[in-house]
């Protein structure tokens, strides 16, 4: 059996070193190879344009991705299948080619600092006057422009989350805290102080240990809330699984006093990821805690000499790695980033900040999402207008359990 070979994306550290050795695995000069590592950082695959033994497939595959290249292997019978915007197809051909491509597969992001400022400024006074009451309202707007104003391949997300599944949510939330306060008491002033102050320490630990849980329940719940083209979002990982996974990893990760962490982040990663669907199709995730263990180490020792600021460097390669393990059908994301790229977002911020006295956070958050949106790209085969709606409903408990306790969802 024969097999094509296509390259979605690159996220390695040396473009050179990278070109050079995939010169010598397809027989091409350097000039060529320096060329597909340009338009693969840009977000545009590449397919070798004759079939590869099944004997030698594996071994380019393996060698392939030690160089931070994205492969996909595909069996073939007879001729390979050209993509669109081929190397080898005529100049002219090409520059057509790569234009739809990018219009075709980009994020983009069209709000606005001033806009983001008005919304935020009109909820807080509404806040104010409604004793924090319309917070729930005022999260659902500011999510819902967010969204609006995200773009894929032209068309706009869309959020579907009401302010009233938010204050059920914190409904049920009060109710648990209310009861688990009530036993407490009890056990304070029927029982005895040392053995209140033990239920107290017990009801903590629980709260915590079930972190895992209620992320799992508010990621589902914003998943099924968001759409794109009518298409609904899923998660369907499991709080059960997610409880034992992070139970685990965080045991090793004390144990080895840090030096599981890089395993620990790739393992959660590979859970949070592989569960997400759009529509029916499932979302997977091809990286390994090995990858990123010496580049770890590295930080522990380069990170305090450097003031904390190689740690922007490691943060940027660790979301470049990420996003270019990330696939969706035959599709691979790339967020090729910098140190550089990431650190001058992270000071600049902390200045509007600083320099505000806070009133600034709205165009903070604007850069955030900018700056994901203009660097973060999908490239590769992948049938958007065959995807079908699969519905998996969810509640907002864990959502407003980890709002009132204060734990971000952000995931990656």
């Amino acid at each position: 059996m024969s097999y094509q070979i296509t390259l979605n994306s690159w996220s390695g550290a040396n473009k050179t070193e990278a070109a050079k050795k995939l010169s010598k695995v397809f027989w091409f000069d350097n000039e060529k190879s320096m060329t597909i590592v340009d338009r693969l950082c840009q977000g545009q695959p590449w397919r070798f344009d004759r079939p590869i033994p099944d004997h030698q497939a594996d071994l380019a595959s393996t060698f392939l991705r030690s160089l931070g290249f994205s492969v996909d292997l595909q069996p073939v019978e007879g001729e390979t299948t050209p993509l669109s915007d081929s190397v080898a197809q005529e100049e002219s051909q090409e520059d057509v080619d790569v234009a739809e491509d990018r219009s075709s597969y980009r994020f983009n992001f069209q709000g606005d600092g001033r806009t983001l400022f008005n919304i935020s400024f009109v909820n807080l006074i509404k806040m104010v006057f409604t004793l924090g009451i319309y917070r729930f309202w005022a999260k659902t707007i500011v999510r819902r422009y967010f969204w609006s104003q995200t773009l894929f391949s032209g068309d706009r997300f869309s959020y579907h989350g009401t302010a009233k599944e938010l204050i059920r949510g914190a409904i049920f939330l009060g109710l648990v805290l209310i009861l688990l306060g009530l036993f407490n008491a009890y056990v304070f002033f029927n029982v005895g102080l040392i053995e209140g102050e033990l239920v107290s320490n017990l009801i903590s630990f629980i709260i915590v240990a079930l972190l895992p849980a209620l992320l799992t329940r508010a990621w589902r719940y914003r998943l099924s809330r968001t759409a794109w083209r009518n298409i609904r979002f899923s998660f369907r990982g499991k709080g059960m699984s997610a409880f034992v996974l992070y139970f685990i990893e965080v045991t090793l990760t004390i144990v080895t006093f840090g030096l599981y962490w890089p395993f620990f982040k790739i393992k959660t990663e590979k859970f949070w990821r592989e569960n997400s669907w759009f529509g029916d199709v499932q979302f997977r995730f091809s990286g390994v805690g090995k990858d990123f263990f010496k580049k770890f180490l590295f930080a522990v020792v380069l990170t305090p000499l450097t003031l904390g600021f190689f740690m922007f460097w490691f943060t940027a390669d660790l979301k470049r790695y990420l996003w270019s393990h990330t696939h969706v059908g035959g599709a691979t994301f790339n967020f090729p980033i910098t140190g550089r790229d990431y650190m001058r977002l992270k000071v600049a911020n902390f200045f509007i900040i600083l320099f505000t006295l806070g009133l600034g956070y709205p165009w903070v958050m604007v850069r955030n999402q900018k700056f994901l949106t203009g660097n973060l790209t999908l490239a590769g085969n992948i049938e958007l207008n065959r995807i079908v709606q699969e519905m998996k409903d969810s509640g907002a408990f864990g959502e407003e359990a980890l709002d009132a306790i204060d734990v971000p969802i952000e995931i990656g």
